[in-house]
C-alpha cells in the first residue's frame, strides 16, 4: 500500500512499538509508555513489544476513525452505539493530567485501523499518515471561525501569482518535531539550539520578480537587441526586460503586499508585517530573504501573542531572525548556516534568535555511558528537555513558559526541528478549550 506525505507531519500518526513502560503512583488501571520520549498514559493490557499508533498533542482524530473505534462519548455517533468513550465530537487530542501525571498524546493499537480493510493493517514501523486508501485518519486541529479577526472579508485576490518568478521568493516549510526526526543526528553532528520565540512569522525578500512591459520597452528593447545580432556579431550586449528586483513581504503562508494581495486577510487590525518589512528593507540586498518572528505588541497596544511581552514596552514590537538566504537570478539558493545568521545580524545591527548552544551534539550528552546509537539518541533528547524546556520565558517580563527550542543541524542544507515545552502545551490546551485560535493557524 502506498503512503501519502501528511500535510503536516506533526499532527499525524506514526507506527510505533512500545518500548518502555512506567509505573504511576496512584494508579491502579493505567501506566506510562515512553513513545518517541513523550510520556503516554495507557491502559494496564498494553505490554513491552506492542505495536501501535501514536497522536500527538493537538491532534484532531477523523469522524470515520471515532465512529469506528466507538471512541465518541456520545454513544449516537459511534457505530456500536451501546458504547460510549471518552473524546468529544471535535476529537481533539488534549495536554491533561491525569491524577497528576502528564499525557503528552494518545497511544492506539494497530487493530484500529481494521475499519478500512487489511490493508490498513499492512504498516511498518515509523510508518506516517493522516490518511489511509482515502479515508481520513487526523489532522491538525483548528478553531473554524467564520472570519479572521481583523479582517473585512474572506476574500483574497492573489494578484502576486502573476508577479512571482519561479524559484526566487520561498515560504518557510513547516518545522518538524524533533522526536520524530532524531535518527537524523549523531553525536558528531554540529548542532545550533536557538530559543523558540513565540510571535509571529514573517518573512522579507528582495527577489526577480515580473514586471510590465509597455509596447515601447518592447519594440525599443526588440530593435535594439537585432542590432546587437548584426551589428557587434553577437558580441553586445541583450536587453532583457522580463524581470526586476522587488520587495515582497509575508506571513508564514500569506504574501502581504497590499499592492500584489489587495484583499488579504490581517488577523490584526494592522498589517505588523508590512510594519516589520519597512524596519528590515534597508538590510535587503539583491536576493537576500529574511525570515523571523515579530513579538510584543501591535501599535495600537494590542498583544501579537497573549501575555507575550519578550521585554516590550505596550505599542512597541521586537524582530528576531532565525533564517537566511540569498537566491541567485538562476534561482539557485544559498542557505546562511546558523553561525552566519548570528554574525550577519550583529554586524548590521539586528536581533537573532537567541542562541543556547553551537558545538557537536555529542557534548550534550558527555560523560554519560551509551551501549548503542538509538540509546544515545533518547539520552540527547533527555538532554535537550532538561536544559532547554520547561522554564518561564526569560525575555517576558509576564510570567509565562517559554515555547521551548530550536535544534538545527549545520550543513548546506536547512535542517531544523523543534523541542515544545510541555508547560506550553498545556498553556496551549487551555487557550484552545477557550476558544482563542492561534494566529499561525490563521496567517
Amino acid at each position: 500500500m502506498v503512503i501519502k506525505k501528511p500535510q503536516n507531519e506533526n499532527y499525524a500518526a506514526i507506527v510505533v512499538e512500545i518500548k518502555t513502560l512506567v509505573t504511576l503512583e496512584n494508579c491502579d488501571n493505567v501506566q506510562a509508555a515512553i513513545i518517541l520520549g513523550n510520556q503516554v498514559i495507557v491502559d494496564k493490557s498494553v505490554k513491552i513489544g506492542d505495536v501501535g499508533l501514536y497522536f500527538p498533542l493537538e491532534c484532531q482524530l477523523s469522524k470515520e476513525y471515532l465512529s469506528a473505534n466507538n471512541l465518541y462519548r456520545k454513544k449516537e455517533l459511534n457505530l456500536d452505539r451501546t458504547k460510549a468513550g471518552y473524546f468529544e465530537e471535535n476529537g481533539r487530542i488534549r495536554c491533561v493530567k491525569f491524577r497528576g501525571h502528564k499525557s503528552e498524546g494518545l497511544f492506539m493499537p494497530s487493530g484500529s485501523l481494521s475499519f478500512i480493510g487489511t490493508s490498513g493493517l499492512n504498516l511498518n514501523l515509523n510508518d506516517c499518515f493522516d490518511e489511509l486508501g482515502g479515508i481520513p485518519i487526523c489532522s491538525k486541529y483548528v478553531i473554524k471561525q467564520n472570519r479572521t479577526p481583523g479582517s473585512k472579508s474572506n476574500k483574497s485576490t492573489k494578484k502576486y501569482e502573476s508577479k512571482l518568478v519561479e524559484n526566487q521568493f520561498r515560504f518557510h516549510q513547516d518545522t518538524s518535531m524533533l522526536y520524530k526526526n532524531l535518527h537524523r543526528i549523531d553525536p558528531d553532528s554540529l548542532i545550533s539550539i536557538t530559543y523558540k520565540v513565540h510571535g509571529t512569522s514573517g518573512i522579507s525578500s528582495y527577489v526577480l520578480c515580473k514586471r510590465k512591459i509597455t509596447k515601447r520597452e518592447r519594440i525599443g528593447a526588440f530593435l535594439h537587441n537585432i542590432y546587437t545580432k548584426l551589428v557587434t556579431l553577437g558580441k553586445g550586449r541583450y536587453i532583457t526586460l522580463e524581470t526586476e528586483y522587488d520587495y515582497l513581504y509575508s506571513s508564514r503562508k500569506v504574501i502581504k503586499n497590499p499592492e500584489l494581495n489587495p484583499n488579504a486577510q490581517h488577523y490584526y487590525n494592522e498589517d505588523i508585517w508590512g510594519i516589520a518589512h519597512k524596519e528590515l528593507e534597508p538590510y535587503l540586498q539583491k536576493g537576500l530573504s529574511l525570515y523571523y518572528e515579530i513579538v510584543g505588541y501591535l501599535p495600537n497596544g494590542g498583544m501579537i501573542q497573549k501575555d507575550y511581552d519578550y521585554g516590550c514596552e505596550v505599542g512597541e514590537h521586537a524582530i528576531y531572525i532565525y533564517r537566511i538566504t540569498q537566491t541567485n537570478a538562476d534561482g539557485k539558493v544559498f542557505e546562511f548556516s546558523a553561525k552566519q545568521v548570528q554574525d550577519w545580524c550583529h554586524k548590521n545591527g539586528l536581533t537573532p534568535v537567541p542562541q543556547l548552544f553551537y558545538n557537536y551534539a555529542s557534548n550534550l550528552t558527555e560523560g554519560i555511558p551509551v551501549n548503542s546509537d538509538e540509546e544515545w539518541r533518547e539520552i540527547f533528547l533527555e538532554r535537550v528537555k532538561k536544559y532547554y524546556n520547561e522554564q518561564d520565558c526569560y525575555i517576558c517580563k509576564n510570567k509565562v513558559p517559554e515555547e521551548g527550542c530550536v535544534i538545527r543541524i549545520e550543513g548546506l542544507d536547512f535542517e531544523a526541528y523543534k523541542q515544545k515545552s510541555n508547560r506550553f502545551y498545556e498553556l496551549e490546551t487551555k487557550n484552545l478549550d477557550k476558544g482563542e485560535s492561534n494566529i499561525e493557524d490563521e496567517n
